[in-house]
């Protein structure tokens, strides 16, 4: 596992956008995780949506081929850490995404994501955009 993909990243993958496909087609699935916060985001979606036994099957066909990482006790010590920090700026952003970049951060991993102005005030997050050509 190298790489982390953030709930937008998943959906532009499920959704067939070319340049993440691409991007994980070189990479192979092995290299790919994803959070349960990420699994239990998308299932939301699913559920919120026209069809959602459609999509609810696109999900579970997708994280079968990709490692699901739960939250631990060592990613709940880094989201304290980052979340503290941020504060002490008065920059805090969602906990649900704090969660993601403290799974990144505690396991060596880039955090693949679209949304990267909001995940760089992240101190030492390593982030990677797979929308762009």
């Amino acid at each position: 596992m190298t790489f982390l993909l953030d709930t937008d990243t998943c959906v532009f993958w499920l959704r067939g956008r070319p340049t993440v496909q691409a991007r994980v087609a070189v990479v192979g699935l092995e290299a790919l995780s994803i959070s349960v916060i990420t699994l239990a985001e998308l299932h939301y979606g699913a559920d919120c949506s026209a069809q959602p036994d459609a999509n609810h099957r696109a999900i579970d066909d997708f994280v079968s081929g990709v490692a699901v990482m739960a939250v631990d006790a060592n990613i709940a010590r880094v989201f304290g850490e980052i979340k503290a920090g941020l504060r002490r700026q008065g920059n805090l952003i969602e906990d649900f995404d704090l969660l993601l970049a403290a799974t990144a951060l505690a396991n060596g991993l880039t955090l693949v994501t679209n949304n990267m102005a909001h995940f760089e005030r992240v101190p030492g997050l390593t982030l990677s955009n797979w929308t762009q050509p």
